[in-house]
């Protein structure tokens, strides 16, 4: 029998346009991940992200990069232009544990420096089950901090240092806002939050209301938790979970996106809204209609972004490009 939730998406579904209803179909087709399997994911991912080609004129450099547990393989994607510019540490997506190696990911780290006209560093940090929380923060940390002190030898603006990701990505790059407040440096220039997860105890109506055929179902969320954290009560973390933060003031300003219509999206609405009242500055973007990942949903068959996705990237690049491209 239908759940209230269940009768609800019906009613959404059957009023889209025809363009994202061949979306949300496609979307509703997708396997949750706990079905998948860890390798099976990371196949998939890597499979997704191989078919970016690396635009022209973009270089890259494979570098070590020192880090609590050994050397962190870190690609660095530089733009064809000189001059002063900024710097993206990105904290990929895809539920921490999809990532593992990246052979696959020049297209699109490639297309940041395109758009953004920025270098961008993108470290291969330790992922689980194989490398429980808090690794990846350590890593990503690690990487941070590297970037600052070599800032002159990458030909970058120390002063205009990013960090950002989708979803669990994003997860991490808000954590690195917030230690790079406590610890007083770097002094980040944004932070850059995609359909964020930023609370791993999962308790809010979103999670429900959403709980399957928006992009990203709530099972799919709590399996990647369960492999992240060694231990549940580490959802109470604030590196778990930067909601938890005491203190959200004095971070670096946000550029936030989430879909209207996605499990993530009250953490999301209420992190922002926290961000606000510290009196950091947000840039808050929400997607009509729209579900988790939204910014790279494109429609069956066309392979064209749908149109809010084509509005709030258009955005998301000015917005970035102002801070960290070239003067």
């Amino acid at each position: 029998m239908p759940t209230d939730y269940d009768e609800l998406r019906r009613r959404r579904m059957a009023e889209l346009d025809e363009d994202l209803s061949a979306v949300y179909k496609a979307v509703g087709n997708g396997r949750d991940l706990r079905e998948m399997g860890v390798e099976t994911v990371r196949r998939s991912h890597a499979a997704m992200l191989s078919a970016q080609k690396l635009p022209e004129g973009v270089t890259v450099e494979t570098v070590e990069v020192p880090g609590p547990a050994g050397a962190i393989p870190t690609k660095i994607y530089h733009p064809a232009n000189g001059g002063d510019r900024g710097v993206y540490v990105h904290t990929h997506a895809g539920g921490w544990i999809s990532m593992n190696g990246l052979e696959h990911v020049d297209g699109m780290n490639g297309a940041h420096v395109r758009d953004w006209g920025c270098t961008v560093v993108h470290p291969d940090f330790r992922v689980p089950p194989e490398h429980k929380f808090p690794a990846a923060i350590e890593d990503c940390w690690a990487t941070v901090q590297w970037v600052h002190d070599n800032a002159q030898d990458l030909g970058v603006d120390r002063g205009r240092i990013a960090v950002g990701g989708g979803c669990t990505g994003a997860n991490i790059a808000a954590v690195m806002a917030l230690m790079a407040r406590d610890e007083g440096s770097p002094d980040l220039a944004l932070q850059v939050l995609l359909s964020p997860q930023l609370d791993t105890r999962e308790d809010y109506r979103s999670h429900f209301e959403f709980a399957s055929g928006y992009g990203l179902s709530r099972d799919s969320d709590l399996y990647v938790i369960e492999q992240y954290l060694a231990d549940p009560e580490q959802r109470w973390d604030w590196r778990a979970s930067p909601v938890l933060a005491e203190s959200v003031r004095g971070v670096c300003p946000a550029l936030i996106a989430v879909g209207e219509w996605e499990v993530l999206r009250d953490e999301t609405r209420f992190y922002a809204a926290r961000l606000r009242d510290a009196g950091v500055h947000v840039d808050y973007l929400e997607g009509e209609k729209a579900g988790h990942g939204y910014t790279g949903w494109r429609v069956p068959g066309t392979g064209e972004l749908i149109e809010v996705a084509k509005r709030h990237n258009a955005e998301i690049d000015r917005i970035v490009r102002d801070r960290l491209g070239p003067r």
